[in-house]
């Protein structure tokens, strides 16, 4: 069934088409994040975040890695997502583990990704730090809510071939523990 092009949507609360987050991306060699490939967003990206999962897999020209997908509301009030690798999905995890220190959850807050200048054998890049602000009660009510009743999941990562009857490990963390989510499949 196609949708009317002349009916306007319905944009009150969190706007998610199930399976199609916005797509942010950390060009941490430019240290700017965007939205898809193109559109700048700045060196900063607040996230409220809804959840997140590690895997490995060879994406993007990259080698063989463990990667940490982030799906997140955006300051637009857009479900999307993020990827991060490397220095920033260790940057990510610490962050937690403080966070996790301190009794506090992740989605209780904006966390706020900025880009960190840094150097090395490669020369200049970027990698990404996070910064964590208490949200109100409301509106963390209003995310758990929305979170608990949506399939979140980004399908251009979910490859049915091989992830089909697979399960995302859980993230156990000092106060801590996510239950293993199927992962949705497409027939």
């Amino acid at each position: 069934m196609f949708a009317n092009a002349f009916a306007t949507p319905d944009l009150k609360g969190i706007t998610y088409l199930p399976g199609r987050p916005c797509q942010y991306r950390a060009d941490c060699k430019s240290g700017v994040f965007k939205i898809g490939e193109s559109k700048f967003v700045g060196s900063s990206l607040p996230m409220e975040i809804l959840s997140w999962r590690t895997f490995e897999d060879q994406l993007f020209d990259y080698p063989h890695q463990t990667w940490m997908e982030v799906l997140f509301v955006d300051p637009r009030n857009v479900v999307s997502h993020i990827l991060f690798k490397t220095q920033s999905l260790d940057n990510f995890l610490d962050f937690m583990l403080d966070l996790a220190s301190q009794g506090k959850a992740i989605g209780q807050g904006v966390t706020t990704a900025k880009m960190s200048k840094r150097s090395g054998d490669l020369g200049v890049y970027y990698a990404v730090e996070f910064e964590w602000k208490e949200s109100d009660k409301k509106r963390v009510t209003e995310l758990e809510a929305f979170a608990s009743e949506q399939d979140l999941y980004a399908s251009r990562l979910v490859d049915v071939r091989h992830l089909k009857n697979a399960e995302v490990q859980p993230l156990e963390l000092p106060a801590y523990s996510l239950p293993a989510q199927r992962l949705p499949t497409r027939e």
